[in-house]
């Protein structure tokens, strides 16, 4: 099998093209957790129609992944799968469009779809609104805001983002009763109305060194409350996302080729 690594702003994965019979979750855990790749998550590539199979490295299954479908595209197009610089992709969280807007280095943009603040749609286990609530963890009280954008996100805002790292309110809120299914933790800090700083705990992953839709998400919650202003430039532990949008949220990044390996 062929197997590709990739990253964008860090977040790094691994792409296979679909197979009839793959076994996607023991192969996240496998190939994502060999030391050969050491990734974050698995991509599979499907066609007829184009789709992207998404699956992070402890074998859980996610409707999608920011960062990775930017890899995705670039795979795509490089592997001439598309012709046009604007394609759609289906994913679990519903069709989106990439276009790609430069191809040295490679960056492109994509329609992330809509935020969408819904309980039954972050797995909450009950009735009461996520927006500005108070949680407890051992350290004390912390206000979050959830929502689902392309996947589960919860939103934390933070004086230091960078200081959450290590610690243990990433993992005790993902992991926390009130999400079901558990949910991505982005601390959050606002540095100015068109700039924000973002460390993720993603779930079934960690600490990660960027998340896509964790980017989106923090963003849309941002905006709402009134702390940023337009357009967004994220900062992240190893690159840059803009962010923007109204209700379509648009993404854009890079994506970088690593090395292939044969097993």
């Amino acid at each position: 099998m062929k197997v590709r690594k990739y990253n964008g702003c860090g977040n790094d994965f691994v792409v296979i093209v679909d197979e009839k019979g793959l076994d996607y979750q023991a192969l996240a855990q496998s190939l994502c957790q060999d030391d050969r790749f050491d990734t974050d998550g698995l991509i599979g590539v499907k066609q007829d129609p184009l789709e992207m199979i998404f699956y992070n490295r402890d074998g859980s299954r996610a409707p999608m992944c920011g960062n990775g479908i930017r890899c995705f595209a670039k795979y795509v197009y490089e592997e001439g799968l598309v012709k046009a610089r604007e394609f759609p992709v289906v994913t679990l969280a519903g069709i989106l469009t990439v276009t790609i807007t430069q191809t040295t280095p490679f960056e492109c943009r994509v329609q992330m779809g809509q935020a969408h603040y819904d309980n039954a749609l972050i797995g909450a286990s009950d009735q009461a609104s996520f927006q500005q609530r108070l949680i407890e963890v051992t350290t004390g009280p912390v206000e979050i805001t959830s929502l689902f954008m392309g996947t589960i996100h919860t939103v934390v805002f933070v004086e230091d983002a960078v200081a959450e790292i290590g610690q243990t309110r990433g993992s005790e809120i993902c992991h926390h009763p009130l999400f079901q299914e558990q949910t991505n933790v982005n601390f959050v800090q606002v540095l100015n109305q068109k700039e924000l700083l973002v460390r993720t705990y993603e779930r079934g992953v960690g600490w990660t060194l960027a998340c896509g839709t964790g980017c989106c998400a923090a963003y849309v919650v941002a905006r709402d409350l009134g702390k940023v202003n337009g357009p967004v430039l994220v900062h992240l532990e190893q690159g840059q996302l803009e962010i923007s949008g109204e209700t379509e949220i648009i993404m854009a990044g890079p994506a970088v080729f690593e090395k292939e390996v044969i097993v």
